[in-house]
């Protein structure tokens, strides 16, 4: 029996899109895989702006080193109140959110569209692909590659900066504008990430994905409560842990999906960065 049809909602699209898969025309990619043979998927994701940080957008570009591949671009069907600040700048409200595929729709959209990639994201935190992977049985297993990391080694920027995506685009001067939008950001990021593997192919002698991965480890972040934390640090010392529960828990564990390459336009949203969110993956609040 087939599965029910998935219609994405790409922002600013006058009516749903049928979301068709595309045929990876790749191997899975390894760490022996060369640059030049290699695919990856720049991501970026809008979310509601407040804790638990539910999902409104996903945009992403699939890309090789000689340029773009195909595109995932949809809304996404979040029924929570929306942050006032976050609403500004990615210019997204419930109105345009009608007709929207669940996060749990479009997710298993995006990791379909992501299969066999390098995933690539700017951001310090991986807060994106955590966003994706957040509450799934097992956690993502691609590659992750943080572009601020990748640009604080390329370009030799201080080691505690985290560049902004808008500073990236003007230093290396790519023809690109801050948008605050799903895929405009994402296509930002594969330009970004193009421009500093190319330098850094010059500089550092990289070949493979596993010369990139091995300079920069997959960025991994405890999102665990500080209550949680602090308990756990005690039991590890041999103190009596807590018997009564933290007041907050832990999170759980297309071209325009297929289409050519649209008009350049890019950016990098305002999204709150917080160690302890929780709440449910992606889609409707519990």
């Amino acid at each position: 029996m087939s599965s029910k049809p998935l219609y994405l909602k790409p922002r600013g699209a006058a009516a749903l899109v049928p979301w068709e898969e595309i045929a990876v025309d790749a191997p899975e990619v390894s760490g022996q895989t060369l640059l030049e043979d290699a695919q990856f998927v720049a991501l970026d994701i809008e979310t509601t702006g407040n804790a638990p940080f539910l999902v409104l957008e996903i945009g992403a570009e699939r890309f090789s080193l000689s340029g773009p591949l195909s595109f995932f671009d949809t809304l996404v069907d979040c029924r929570a109140p929306i942050n006032p600040y976050a609403r500004k700048r990615h210019h997204i409200d419930r109105s345009m959110l009608i007709g929207a595929p669940e996060f749990k729709d479009a997710r298993r959209a995006f990791l379909r569209f992501a299969l066999g990639a390098v995933l690539v994201e700017h951001s310090h935190d991986a807060f994106d692909t955590w966003l994706v992977g957040r509450g799934l049985e097992s956690p993502l297993e691609h590659p992750i590659i943080d572009t601020t990391a990748l640009a604080r080694l390329v370009l030799d920027l201080p080691k505690g900066q985290t560049p902004g995506l808008a500073r990236l685009v003007t230093e290396l001067g790519l023809d690109v504008t801050p948008a605050h939008a799903a895929l405009d950001d994402a296509r930002a990021t594969a330009m970004v990430f193009r421009a500093l593997i190319a330098r850094a192919q010059d500089t550092l002698g990289w070949k493979t994905v596993g010369d990139v991965l091995a300079a920069l480890p997959r960025p991994m972040v405890d999102r665990t409560a500080p209550s949680r934390r602090a308990s756990a640090a005690s039991r590890a010392r041999g103190a009596p842990g807590r018997t009564t529960p933290p007041r907050s828990g832990a999170p759980p564990a297309t071209p325009r999906a297929t289409s050519p390459a649209p008009t350049a336009r890019r950016g990098r949203s305002s999204r709150r960065r917080r160690s302890g969110s929780s709440g449910s993956p992606g889609g409707s609040p519990a």
